[in-house]
């Protein structure tokens, strides 16, 4: 199952608002069958932008930074 820029945007969003305060989610792109987009988050240390990278067929959370 191929996944989508808005299913992967969903997949992302869903990630982090686990333990941040999602403020917008940014897909960048797509290479080699991974996923890589941007969140910008807000927690109580602050702002900050996540990487995550995501498997295209899985969904899977591969990495977050």
């Amino acid at each position: 199952m191929e996944i989508d820029n808005k299913k992967v945007e969903e997949l992302a969003r869903n990630f982090l608002q686990q333990h941040h305060d999602v403020k917008n989610i940014k897909v960048v792109g797509i290479k080699n069958g991974i996923w890589f987009v941007e969140g910008e988050t807000r927690s109580s240390s602050g702002e900050r932008v996540r990487k995550l990278k995501i498997d295209g067929e899985t969904g899977e959370i591969i990495s977050v930074e």
